[in-house]
């Protein structure tokens, strides 16, 4: 884990890892992470009381994103080797072909592949019928120790499952091999040894990390059936959920000059900090987004004008309506009058200050003043994302458990999730402006952007801020795909439970229930994910603006429209409240 961590952080910090193999290293690490800490708790739990109960959803929960990691490290490794290929083979077309948005979709591809295989092995594996004994005899839900508890029939998931791990690994392993024939055949052909041997270094970690990761997965699942030992595969399991995530790091790191290079300059800076610098402090800013095209300044402020007065009348009415209609008095209308609320807030933050700043050809801010807004966007955020994510526990419960869904989302309930997302919001919200607003900041006072965020900020600090960016890129890394993991479990389990519905009504009526909710997630972490978790190497202001927009201005706006034009509650709610007023009018 703090390996791992230190990796990431490391390569986000130093200018010097902005490049495709640290962004592809950093994401490597992140799954690393994410793949020990889906087994190790559990093993350490086993192993302090023998034996540990595990519900069914827990242990399909576990395994799918057990799996979901594992068929990600295996793309991602593969293209890896890609990306050696074309630094070796094809060095003067490298910043070309690996540009920051095919590195993007790289490792999007990468992630949709895991995915889509976690899925289809996850629903396979949990369609058999499991009536035997109830002990898995292995420290996790793996497929092997589960297909000896089914009872039913398996031949047709096993072929389905065995097909899809054949295809996985071959397919990465196919990749990696063309890629280093290659890499071989172009290092053969350098003159001296000396540039064999350099040219091969920037591989050998690599190479190193694909033989350990790959030949253990190999072990354990392409093997044949005859002589198979339960115990060996326990062994091997460990090694390749425990062993190779934390050798990892260490492979990178001592066999890398850059990274060590980078080790020792991140353990100076933070001599320097405690050595103390003088700084000529910076305590107001000025906002100048937009301010180098004039001529749009009026268009553009009329245009988000609107938006933000749709925003807040579509919102505003959404709250109202909730609470006029008897019939909107349920869990996820609930959450729905608050997600409104949050977006009529999280939309205030931002929009009046970009108003002013493209009526007056930029802003001036004080720093408490932005040090105010960073928080409440932050906090507003935070609490859209916590309520998005219990909105589709919500589905989950309502889909999966119709008949305890009274009992599980009671008033005591609702409330308390509300709460825990206030709460949850509030503590993130603090600790990040307490963080980013104890460095330093000095010279250029001007923030290209339409209001105080992170990236910005981080751009106008001096002196060492390494520190401050540890515990921001942490929280940055964990409050998000928390949020996102519960909305993938909540999910999984709804399309299996959709797909046990035999007729084709049923099932389209019980997904049409969760669409709006989709809709919603999809635009709200889409722009997320692409603002702050991709590579921050040559991205342009221009850009970066943009996508702000579509989160803190569209976004919020749109959040009503796809509630009420796509839900049938909503829209008859809202022709009985007009029935109700042309009614008055008459009288």
């Amino acid at each position: 884990m703090g390996g791992n961590l230190g990796m990431i952080v490391l390569i986000q910090s130093d200018p010097r890892f902005q490049t495709p193999m640290y962004f592809f290293l950093s994401h490597l690490s992140f799954l690393d992470i994410c793949y020990s800490s889906v087994i190790v708790p559990q093993l350490l739990e086993t192993l302090d009381t023998d034996k540990v109960v595990i519900t069914y959803e827990r242990c399909a929960t576990q395994f799918f994103f057990f799996t979901l990691c594992a068929s990600t490290e295996c793309f991602l490794l593969a293209v890896m080797a890609y990306d050696r290929y074309v630094a070796v083979c094809n060095p003067l077309l490298y910043t070309t072909a690996m540009t920051p948005q095919i590195r993007l979709g790289l490792v999007a591809g990468a992630y949709a592949g895991g995915m889509l295989n976690s899925m289809i092995r996850t629903v396979c594996t949990f369609s058999i019928s499991f009536c035997k004994s109830r002990h898995v005899d292995f420290f996790f839900c793996d497929l092997p120790p589960l297909l000896k508890l089914a009872c039913s029939e398996t031949r047709l998931q096993e072929q389905v499952i065995y097909l899809l791990a054949f295809l996985v690994i071959t397919t990465s392993i196919s990749v990696i091999l063309v890629s280093y024939l290659f890499i071989i055949w172009a290092i053969l052909k350098i003159h001296t040894v000396g540039g064999k041997a350099k040219t091969f270094s920037t591989c050998a970690s690599h190479m190193i990390a694909v033989a350990l990761f790959f030949g253990t997965l190999m072990f354990i699942y392409l093997k044949g059936n005859m002589g198979k030992s339960l115990r060996e595969d326990k062994i091997v399991s460990v090694f390749y959920t425990v062993a190779i995530p934390m050798l990892n790091p260490m492979i990178y790191s001592l066999r890398n000059k850059e990274v060590k290079e980078a080790l020792k300059t991140a353990l100076d800076r933070m001599r320097e900090r405690m050595a103390g610098r003088n700084h000529s402090v910076v305590t107001n800013f000025f906002l100048i987004a937009f301010t180098d095209h004039p001529e749009w300044g009026l268009l553009l402020f009329l245009v988000f004008l609107s938006f933000y007065l749709v925003t807040l009348l579509g919102n505003a009415g959404m709250i109202i309506l909730i609470r006029k209609d008897h019939r909107l008095h349920t869990p996820m209308y609930f959450f729905l009058g608050h997600l409104s609320f949050v977006d009529m807030c999280y939309s205030s933050v931002i929009v009046p200050q970009m108003l002013a700043v493209l009526l007056d050809h930029g802003a001036a801010i004080s720093q408490a003043r932005c040090a105010a807004q960073f928080f409440l966007f932050t906090f507003f955020a935070s609490i859209d994302c916590y309520l998005l994510a219990i909105m589709a526990y919500d589905r989950y419960v309502a889909v999966c458990q119709p008949l305890l869904y009274v009992t599980i989302m009671t008033e005591k309930a609702r409330w308390g999730f509300l709460a825990g997302a206030y709460v949850a919001g509030f503590v993130s919200a603090f600790i990040r402006t307490v963080t980013a607003f104890t460095l330093s900041f000095c010279g250029n006072n001007e923030i290209d952007f339409i209001f105080c965020d992170l990236p910005p900020l981080l751009k106008l600090t001096c002196g060492d801020s390494f520190t401050q960016e540890v515990v921001i890129i942490v929280f940055a890394t964990f409050v998000m795909p928390a949020c996102m993991v519960m909305i993938l479990v909540s999910y999984l389990f709804i399309i299996t439970a959709i797909m046990k519905i035999p007729s084709a009504g049923g099932r389209a009526k019980t997904f049409s229930t969760c669409a709006s909710h989709l809709t919603a997630v999809s635009l709200y972490f889409g722009t997320l994910i692409f603002m702050y978790l991709r590579d921050n190497s040559g991205q342009p202001s221009e850009e970066d603006r943009v996508v702000s927009v579509l989160y803190t201005v569209v976004t919020p706006m749109l959040n009503p429209l796809i509630y009420s034009l796509r839900n049938k509650e909503v829209k008859e709610a809202v022709l009985k409240a007009l029935s109700r007023s042309k009614a008055s009018g008459r009288l």
